[in-house]
């Protein structure tokens, strides 16, 4: 039986209680990383530039080490940005962590789901007895 509800879920990693990595972030780190540019990566990913640099210096600050290197610009102004090694072992991490957190979630969703109906748009789970029953899962 083909459901309108999905279930989903986010991700993000915390120190003493402060966002450090999310998808957004991540984002950012890879968009800086591919275009050599705070301010095209902040075009690019749809963002302020002021907040892209305010969520990366927020960043390193939590984690107590540089993730950004800027080099300031020549003649024609501007700058170049590139990741320090640490910035591309976050990523990295961050990318394990995700990836086992959404394969174990969207397995187990995925067997739970069968359990869901939609009768009048909350969920309740139908036994096979028939009998509605609804419970938290």
């Amino acid at each position: 039986m083909n459901h309108p509800w999905e279930i989903r879920s986010k991700l993000w990693l915390e120190y003493d209680g402060k966002p450090v990595m999310g998808e957004g972030r991540k984002n950012m780190l890879r968009s800086i990383h591919r275009n050599g540019s705070m301010k095209l990566a902040a075009s690019e990913t749809g963002i302020s530039y002021r907040r892209l640099r305010g969520a990366i210096h927020e960043m390193e600050g939590i984690l107590g080490y540089p993730l950004v290197m800027i080099q300031r610009g020549g003649g024609g102004g501007g700058g170049s940005a590139r990741l320090t090694q640490r910035a591309h072992n976050l990523l990295k991490t961050y990318d394990k962590i995700a990836f086992g957190f959404h394969r174990k979630a969207d397995v187990r969703f995925e067997k739970m789901k069968d359990f869901f109906s939609t009768s009048n748009g909350n969920f309740y789970h139908s036994d096979r007895t028939g009998e509605n029953n609804n419970e938290d899962v």
